[in-house]
């Protein structure tokens, strides 16, 4: 199984960002000594399980000090087996790791570092809200180069400001630099978040839909020409460098999530933790495990989640693999309804895969998928 553990701490909120994070430092020792009770509460009933993935995100997770991701990481070792322990990755922010930390990272096994970028414009980063530049994450990524050969780095196209300058820079960074991997996002601007609320004021603007469809054209056409393979609709790694950690979502696997708004899926059972930080210290406090959804999953609700995770994946997943964990009579239903309504985007024979206009077009095929009606 996998472990994500959500660190919600931030020097600052960056004005896109929909994930549950916190400024306030002085709730720090309390929400960690919250972590550690969950990990203990949660591991009496996953002690026989073997660990293969750990990821620390947030929030910034190396905004945090050493001591509080050491003793996170000791709690996960007295309560669950980490015997087998593949990758180990963290969140980093270039504004917030130096020498000390990275050393320290290396030191208790981290063997895999994410980094966020979003872009190498400085405009772009200081409308957004970022704290750092592009000189600070030239320097960062090249300090972590002489400790690890696992790094990825985020993008995100469709920012304020964007246009065909701004990403053959990121892109030029790209080939230069050669990240083992790559993870290049659409923007999502329907969240509820500050930006949303700036383009709603008119206070901000961002690029028009057709721009942005076109650059991602380009980023598309750009990464077919180099040594990357494009394993994931939004993710491009270099030979045996995809996340591991990631794969266990998308096909579908056991993971547990800890921290505030984490969420889980273990035996079936989907859980999603309260994305309140102050409600998740009080409820583990009494002990308490603080979750603010749990479902149990019947056979048509988990055959339709399976195929909406593994179809994020350019390899899809095989109809045997299918048939072997869900009846055959569903299975064949539910791929017959996808061939009727999604057939220019998806390709159902051995493999169930999306066609490269599914991949670009994936949010109308997830649409479609929930369409999909048990018979």
């Amino acid at each position: 199984m996998a472990l994500y553990l959500h660190i919600p701490f931030c020097v600052r909120r960056c004005l896109y960002c929909d994930y549950v994070s916190t400024t306030d430092l002085s709730l720090k020792e309390e929400y960690f000594n919250a972590l550690y009770k969950e990990i203990a509460l949660k591991g009496k009933k996953l002690k026989d399980r073997k660990v293969r993935t750990i990821y620390f995100g947030g929030g910034t997770p190396s905004f945090v000090e050493e001591e509080f991701i050491f003793q996170t990481f000791r709690t996960l070792q007295e309560h669950l087996d980490l015997s087998n322990l593949e990758e180990f990755t963290i969140e980093v922010n270039p504004e917030s790791v130096n020498e000390k930390k990275v050393h320290f990272y290396k030191e208790i096994g981290i063997n895999r570092i994410s980094m966020g970028f979003q872009s190498t414009s400085d405009k772009i980063l200081k409308t957004v809200g970022r704290s750092h530049d592009f000189n600070k994450e030239l320097e960062s990524y090249k300090l972590l180069t002489s400790f690890y050969d696992n790094i990825n780095i985020d993008f995100i196209v469709g920012l304020p400001y964007e246009n065909f300058d701004t990403v053959n820079s990121n892109l030029e960074f790209i080939e230069k630099m050669k990240p083992s991997h790559i993870s290049y996002y659409l923007l999502d601007s329907s969240h509820d978040t500050p930006l949303k609320h700036f383009l709603e004021i008119k206070e901000m603007k961002l690029p028009e839909d057709d721009l942005v469809y076109d650059l991602l054209d380009y980023i598309y056409d750009q990464f077919e020409k180099s040594e990357y393979n494009r394993y994931e609709i939004s993710s491009w790694s270099l030979p045996n460098k995809e996340c591991i950690h990631n794969l266990f979502y998308w096909y579908n696997l056991d993971y547990v999530g800890f921290g505030v708004s984490a969420g889980g899926y273990i035996n079936k059972k989907r859980y999603v933790n309260t994305s309140d930080v102050k409600a998740y210290i009080t409820q583990l406090n009494d002990d308490k495990l603080p979750y603010r959804t749990k479902k149990l999953n019947d056979e048509f609700a988990e055959l339709l989640e399976t195929l909406f995770m593994s179809l994020r994946l350019t390899k899809g997943i095989t109809y045997d693999s299918l048939v072997q964990r869900f009846s055959k009579n569903l299975v064949d239903n539910v791929l017959n309804q996808l061939k009727n309504n999604l057939e220019e985007y998806i390709s159902i024979d051995d493999s169930i895969k999306l066609t490269t206009k599914g991949l670009n077009f994936s949010r109308l095929v997830f649409e479609k998928l929930l369409d999909i009606a048990p018979t």
